[in-house]
């Protein structure tokens, strides 16, 4: 008897559900919105992270800073048209384009396309991606300094000296292309997720981009009909010296 009335109950409450989702008037989302896939006109963040462990010290505690977890923008520079030198003392190439050494160059992050069957709409959209090769972190106040003794036999360029000598609030590190923390700058960020193609690395974490790494973003909004709008990108990062 108990079993017949749990019965019951479950196809009621099922046909009920059914009859009220009948019931439902859905606002019309605009066109513009479900096939947007597109990307701001920054297309991308680039950003690495670094824990200084025992290197940096606290002046106004007198003590050091067990770890210090610090993050640079090391793509900010190449969102707007800057100013790129090679001072290398070898070529360069940017965009298909030599750069001889001493040359100047006018570089922004780009995008770009190419033809790719497989791709939703049969085009590969390239973000074309410019960091600087070094990576400079800067200390949360004067009150906390980098100690250059502590950074023995390391690539490392300090610069804004602290009160005290060996002491600095900055500090520029080689960039390590296979930990760069790299984020598609959706245009729409509510409309579209983002999903990994193949072995690509999570985005907003340490991962390797010293290869060009596939992302497909699919628009998530109710649409009229078939099929969700996709666009398949592939991040491409160079860090510049």
């Amino acid at each position: 008897m108990k079993l017949a009335s749990k019965l019951f109950i479950t196809i009621l409450g099922t046909a009920l559900f059914t009859s009220c989702q009948k019931g439902l008037v859905y606002d019309e989302v605009p066109a513009d919105v479900y096939e947007d896939v597109s990307l701001s006109t920054n297309l991308c963040k680039v950003e690495t992270r670094e824990i200084f462990t025992h290197k940096v010290y606290q002046v106004n505690y007198k003590q050091w800073v067990d770890n210090m977890l610090l993050v640079s923008n090391i793509g900010l520079d190449y969102r707007s048209n800057t100013e790129y030198i090679n001072n290398t003392g070898s070529d360069v190439t940017i965009l298909g384009e030599v750069i001889k050494p001493g040359e100047k160059i006018m570089v922004q992050n780009k995008l770009t396309t190419e033809d790719e069957a497989s791709a939703p709409d049969g085009k590969l959209y390239v973000i074309n991606v410019f960091a600087t090769a070094r990576a400079t972190y800067k200390t949360p106040n004067k009150g906390h300094v980098f100690v250059e003794s502590e950074f023995q036999g390391e690539d490392i360029k300090f610069s804004t000296p602290g009160d005290n000598e060996g002491q600095y609030q900055e500090a520029s590190i080689p960039v390590d292309p296979t930990k760069l923390s790299v984020a598609l700058l959706l245009n729409n960020s509510k409309a579209c997720e983002v999903e990994r193609v193949g072995d690509a690395p999570e985005l907003g974490k340490p991962g390797d981009f010293s290869k060009p790494q596939r992302y497909m973003v699919v628009n998530i909004t109710r649409r009229p009909e078939g099929e969700p709008a996709r666009r398949l990108y592939e991040v491409r990062v160079q860090l510049l010296k």
